[in-house]
């Protein structure tokens, strides 16, 4: 059902170019769709957080903030999923399909990017690291309440719609869906109340790009949150291709269209 089909799909190879990146983390995760989506294959490094190999010395020259994902093309060193996307829309994808060419357009995506940065995840962070990283065992009240105003946001963003940046989902929607879909498994959204978000995200679920690249590392967050489960070594196996990662989600799924 997917719109991204990966039959008769030409992948384009950037050999130069590296992503580091834990697949718990939503904005690695975006940037993995967004590379899915555009059919582009990067080499791939998983990083083992719980062990702090994020904050080692070769990472840290990368990124001193010693956060995650951290994108090299060459001598380019970025450390934000927003412009890490971005640029590869802008670099690679001449289409102009994820993120448009024209001024308005653009800025469409770019406003849902910033909520996702300025709203969005910060509420996220807030919610899910006392119970990643503390001893906290459940999402404080004031946390669901936010989480509810930007589920209520995003509900009134959609009227009339049926993706949030255009008539086919963009990188604002892959942001978006890559942040939304973790906070779902903190505070569910409920379909009641939220009728027209729910639909997106089930939209957004079936997109070929949102199973090879959001699916598991959405579980890999949802068992670490419900029993504090620590990834094991075997699942880091580094370096590794974009499209060999795609190659690794069952057959049956790969062929939706």
């Amino acid at each position: 059902m997917g719109t991204s089909s990966s039959k008769n799909v030409i992948t384009s190879g950037l050999k130069h170019c590296t992503l580091w990146k834990t697949d718990r983390s939503p904005p690695c995760r975006a940037v993995m769709m967004a590379l899915d989506a555009m059919n582009l294959s990067i080499t791939e490094v998983d990083v083992n957080m719980d062990k702090g190999e994020h904050r080692g010395p070769e990472l840290s020259i990368y990124n001193p903030l010693q956060t995650l994902p951290i994108f090299k093309d060459k001598e380019l060193i970025l450390s934000d999923s927003h412009a890490i996307t971005s640029y590869l829309a802008t670099r690679y994808c001449s289409a102009g399909k994820f993120l448009p060419k024209d001024a308005g357009g653009r800025a469409i995506i770019d406003q849902l990017m910033h909520y996702d940065s300025g709203i969005l995840y910060p509420r996220f962070r807030a919610a899910a690291y006392p119970i990643l990283y503390e001893n906290c065992r459940f999402v404080m009240p004031q946390q669901v309440c936010e989480i509810e105003c930007a589920y209520r946001d995003l509900e009134c963003m959609l009227v009339g719609r049926t993706w949030l940046g255009g008539s086919w989902p963009t990188l604002g929607d892959i942001t978006i869906a890559a942040t939304l879909s973790t906070l779902n498994v903190l505070v569910p959204i409920d379909k009641l109340r939220y009728p027209r978000l729910s639909s997106w995200l089930y939209r957004m679920s079936e997109e070929i790009y949102y199973i090879t690249a959001n699916k598991k590392g959405l579980g890999e967050f949802s068992r670490r949150i419900d029993r504090g489960c620590i990834s094991d070594d075997s699942e880091f196996k580094c370096p590794r291709s974009s499209i060999r990662r795609r190659a690794g989600v069952p057959e049956k799924e790969n062929k939706k269209d």
